[in-house]
């Protein structure tokens, strides 16, 4: 907790983090390796894992692995990221009083599908951005990009689009405007739509900035 806190440079109140067995919470997803509620983190205790951080994987495994984000330290960062992504959110709408689009509103789910799809695109980006960031996840040389819808909304590259392509659509921004700013501007606007989503500049270009 406290190495995140120090490399995001804020402070996380009142989350705590367990480990269970994600099927007693209906989770029977293999890609899920932990799972969130609003102050809550929970870490999956099945046997998923090839380590429990980046390091502690030996060097001649590690050059044979493509990608990977299964370490135990790098599911609870990217957990501890949608704690941070909803503090953000509360901060924003409590404290700086700036409208957080609906999507990103967790009781507001009443949504058409590519806002949903969108909002969760850009929040699992987020917070896969901060894992690799940290340096504790081995990231594609070549990452996953889509070219049709089809291949976008495709179940089978669920995990490409959300854990990979997601990242790498959000680094050049998130790099450029600091990571607490840009969720903030994030947050403020619409999420993008599949075509957004395939071509960024048509996102990145109509995002309204954040006026204090």
């Amino acid at each position: 907790m406290v190495e995140y806190q120090n490399f995001v440079g804020d402070t996380l109140y009142d989350v705590w983090i367990y480990a269970e067995d994600l099927t007693a919470h209906d989770i029977l997803d293999s890609m899920e390796l932990g799972r969130y509620y609003p102050d809550e983190i929970y870490i999956t205790t099945d046997e998923l894992f090839l380590a429990y951080e980046l390091a502690d994987l030996p060097k001649k495994e590690r050059v044979l692995i493509v990608e990977s984000n299964k370490f135990v330290k790098a599911a609870v960062i990217h957990e501890l990221t949608h704690d941070y992504v909803h503090q953000i959110s509360v901060e924003m709408r409590s404290i700086d009083s700036i409208h957080v689009d609906r999507s990103y509103q967790s009781s507001l789910r009443i949504l058409r599908s590519y806002d949903l799809f969108g909002s969760t695109f850009i929040e699992e980006g987020i917070c896969e951005y901060i894992v690799e960031k940290m340096g504790e996840s081995i990231s594609p040389k070549r990452p996953f990009i889509p070219k049709t819808i089809k291949g976008l909304t495709d179940k089978n590259n669920r995990y490409f689009v959300n854990y990979n392509y997601s990242s790498y659509y959000l680094k050049t921004f998130l790099d450029t405007t600091g990571f607490k700013k840009g969720v903030k501007v994030l947050l403020h606007n619409s999420p993008p739509s599949y075509e957004e989503i395939l071509k960024p500049d048509l996102f990145f270009s109509r995002l309204v900035p954040i006026n204090y």
